[in-house]
């Protein structure tokens, strides 16, 4: 059997192999916190568990309000590729489990990377992710996303 170098491309993106173009790879994205938030980095396993609200608290009793971009956003799928692992379809059925088993509710979701940037300056213990142009001085950067890749700031 003779493979097409289009069929041996299909092949190599959804063994993880290579990156579909906008998928993991996509623009760059800073991951930003309220300047009173405490930690100072996130680990990728760290942004995991927020953003799986396995981890629901900064030190303390200070509550993480984690907010997502649009489910189908460019942003919103690489950033689920690259820090959780999961494609669009398989994030939206992590979630349906979750809520039959009556686990927390996900993520509140922003219409566009401007809110999120203006919710996270202005609601303590709140973190989201925006490309890195977007980055303003009433927020902090405590992870970098570039080529699918978690990095510190």
């Amino acid at each position: 059997m003779r493979l097409s170098r289009r069929n041996v491309l299909l092949l190599l993106i959804t063994l993880g192999l290579l990156a579909a173009p906008g998928y993991a790879s996509g623009p760059a994205m800073a991951v930003i916190v309220h300047p009173e938030v405490d930690a100072k980095r996130l680990s990728d396993v760290e942004l995991e568990t927020i953003y799986l609200t396995q981890r629901r608290y900064w030190s303390g009793t200070r509550a993480i309000i984690p907010f997502n971009l649009p489910a189908r956003s460019e942003d919103r799928v690489s950033f689920d590729q690259s820090v959780l692992r999961m494609s669009p379809d398989a994030i939206a059925r992590y979630w349906l489990d979750r809520r039959v088993r009556g686990g927390p509710p996900p993520p509140r979701q922003a219409p566009d990377p401007l809110t999120v940037v203006r919710l996270v300056a202005k609601l303590q213990g709140a973190i989201g992710y925006v490309p890195e142009s977007l980055v303003t001085h009433e927020v902090r950067v405590v992870a970098r996303i570039r080529n699918g890749k978690v990095q510190p700031p």
